[in-house]
């Protein structure tokens, strides 16, 4: 995780421009296999009912990390696609979801099991810079900054531009609810 010291001194995670919204993008990943045996997956663009996840499931095994920053948009037949796929993987012993997008943050609290036997490490929250009028997207860590595993706290973090505090732009009970469970 790239971390950032914030001009008061606290560490912060990574801070991200939110990207533009754009027409649909096929589901689309890169598998790379490290030398320590783990395999990390970055997926990119839309899960749908066109999103062969059968095949990604047969190029995974052993420890594999997912990354998730890119998927933008799941509707409710890639929902259902991405449970079956998340239940069916013989071959991967240990599975973790880094870099979650605000999209795969709101499946997690919307729908049980989308995690399957994950373990989530670290995800985007929305925050906003009033004094800017600048949003982004905050990585955080599950462990750094949610140890407590409390939805109710909210990391503090500032501007980048200004040195304002960011606001979170979303309710925290129901933004964070999933960390109570990881």
């Amino acid at each position: 995780m790239d971390v950032d010291v914030n001009p008061n001194g606290r560490e912060s995670a990574a801070v991200v421009p939110m990207s533009a919204g754009g027409g649909s993008q096929a589901l689309t990943w890169k598998v790379e296999a490290g030398p320590d045996g783990l395999i990390r997956v970055s997926l990119r663009g839309e899960v749908d009912e066109n999103a062969n996840l059968v095949k990604l499931a047969s190029d995974m095994k052993g420890r594999v990390t997912l990354d998730l920053a890119d998927v933008r948009r799941i509707n409710s037949a890639g929902v259902r696609e991405w449970v079956n796929f998340v239940r069916n993987l013989p071959n991967v012993e240990e599975m973790e979801f880094v870099r979650c997008s605000p999209t795969i943050v709101n499946q997690l609290n919307m729908i049980y099991n989308f995690r399957g036997e994950a373990v989530v490490k670290t995800f985007f929250a929305p925050y906003l810079c009033e004094h800017c009028d600048v949003e982004v997207d905050v990585l955080l860590d599950v462990d750094v900054h949610f140890h407590d595993r409390d939805p109710k706290h909210v990391p503090e973090f500032r501007c980048q531009h200004c040195g304002n505090l960011l606001e979170f732009d979303d309710i925290p009970e129901r933004y964070f609810a999933f960390v109570a469970q990881v």
